[in-house]
């Protein structure tokens, strides 16, 4: 982005507008995705709690989403350069490209480590809140549901290794009908 005027060479300012739509629309698309799916998830385990369900099913690899809108700004902003500099026809001059170059340099690189940071104190903290509302996380999720990054809590720790739920999960029936079929069988 940083260099001087007379070793320049000229802007191809086609590419560089498409390239800065582009990577300014998967910022902005990006970040608009996460936090969409973070709510969607906070809105079904509310539900899920509410309705008092026997099993629910946390996502922990979505916590990663949380931090991620870092990261995407990051290429929002490297984006935004780019149109800049297709409209002007010109390259920014070296101290403004160096602090462009720094700032979006640590927007990517925070955003990366908080999302793994940031992913396990999410986890610990969804963890907190489902034991605070009676559930217990089972000690194999994967054996039950066959899928990473998942962890299974249960309202009875029974249901852990309840062999009738083992086999509706490894015969791929949804979870609710797993917790319909729970729900029956205590009435």
């Amino acid at each position: 982005m940083a260099t001087n005027n007379g070793s320049r060479p000229p802007i191809n300012r086609p590419v560089a507008l498409w390239t800065g739509l582009a990577l300014s629309a998967m910022g902005i698309g990006l970040a608009a995705f996460s936090v969409w799916a973070l709510r969607v998830t906070h809105r079904d385990y509310a539900e899920a709690i509410q309705a008092r369900l026997p099993i629910l099913l946390e996502n922990t690899g979505i916590t990663v989403m949380y931090l991620a809108p870092v990261t995407y700004l990051g290429l929002a902003l490297l984006g935004a350069c780019g149109i800049i500099v297709a409209i002007r026809g010109k390259g920014f001059i070296k101290s403004v490209g160096e602090k462009l170059n720094k700032a979006v340099a640590l927007l990517i690189v925070a955003g990366l480590i908080g999302m793994f940071f940031g992913s396990h104190i999410a986890n610990k903290l969804w963890a907190e809140h489902f034991a605070s509302q009676g559930y217990v996380e089972c000690s194999q999720p994967f054996r039950m549901t066959s899928k990473w990054f998942t962890a299974v809590w249960v309202d009875s720790i029974t249901l852990c290794d309840d062999r009738r739920i083992l086999k509706m999960f490894g015969a791929g029936k949804n979870v609710s009908y797993i917790n319909s079929f729970i729900e029956e069988s205590r009435r």
